[in-house]
Order: C-alpha cells, then structure tokens, then sequence
C-alpha cells in the first residue's frame, strides 16, 4: 500500500467460475467478478507520534479502533457543535493533525501542539487536566489551570477563543 494520508475501502473479490481447475495466472477480472462484502475492510493512516522514549523513534500508532471513554463537544467558538473522542491514556489537544486530540477550525490561539492534556486513567478510571506547556494557558472556567486538575465531568475548558465541554463515558461505574 501506498504511504499517502487518504482513507480506502478495501474489498476482497471472490470468483464465480463452473470449471474446477483454472490458471490463476490468466485470471483476468470479468463480468462474472463479486465484491464479498463480508471480507470489506477500512484503511486508515495510522499517525506519526514521536517524543515516546527510547531513541526518539518514530511509531505509528492508530487510535482509530480503540475505546471511546469520553468527549470534548466545542461549546463557544470556532467548530462549535464539534465533537471529539477521547482514549485511553493522554490525550494531547492543540491543531496539529497529528495530535490525538486536533481541533483545528481555525482558531489560531490554539496552540499547535500539546495546548492540554486531557488523560483518562484506566487503572484509576478517572479523568485529568493538565497544562500542555505552550505559551497560551488552559482554563476551567475562569481559573487558569497550573497544576493537575482532576475532572468529574460538564467542565467547560478554554483554549485558545474556543470553549469546550468535557463529557465522559467511562468512570467508576463503567470501563471498557
């Protein structure tokens, strides 16, 4: 497969032939091809993610098929009506496409990368917000966030001139 940032729709091709004995090598597609739906698969590109530890290398990791444990729904600004999934660990959210969490409606105050840190601790089944380290600061309501906050759900966070309501699905009453 090529490296290139689109999504397809992969279908295996099943054969209708009477004969039981055929050359494989003059197959050729014809009108007695069918797209088995059943063997029908999804590609998605997987994201770069760097900064994980040893040696700095480079990893794809997809966070297409994992668990939804909570959202982030714009509430105020760029996007509004937009909502975003959350996953296990830390979610990282700022514009870049690489991000696992990017909100990217144009609003240019969100930092790029890592504006906050959204993390669901499984073991714990809680949620947390921290600062992501970029110039511009992470607020929950009117109170800049400085330290980790623990979160219990419908908190607003700012970036940017975005507002974002937290909503989780996962908690001590349920996990994945």
């Amino acid at each position: 497969m090529s490296e290139d940032e689109t999504t397809r729709i992969l279908k295996r091709r099943t054969y209708n032939i009477d004969e039981t004995v055929i050359n494989t090598q003059n197959l050729n597609q014809s009108q007695n091809d069918k797209v088995d739906d059943s063997e029908t698969k999804i590609f998605r590109p997987t994201k770069e993610v760097s900064g994980l530890g040893i040696n700095d290398k480079k990893t794809n990791i997809d966070f297409t098929n994992e668990p939804v444990v909570g959202w982030i729904v714009v509430v105020e600004g760029f996007g509004k009506g937009n909502s975003l999934t959350l996953g296990y660990g830390m979610n990282s959210i700022g514009r870049n496409p690489d991000e696992r969490v990017s909100i990217n409606y144009g609003d240019e105050e969100i930092s790029r990368k890592s504006h906050a840190l959204l993390t669901y601790d499984p073991k714990g089944k809680r949620f947390y917000l921290n600062h992501g380290g970029g110039i511009n600061l992470t607020y929950i309501g009117e109170d800049p966030v400085l330290q980790t906050i623990e979160l219990k759900g419908r908190e607003i966070i700012s970036i940017g001139n975005t507002k974002l309501c937290f909503i989780p699905f996962c908690g001590p009453e349920f996990t994945w």
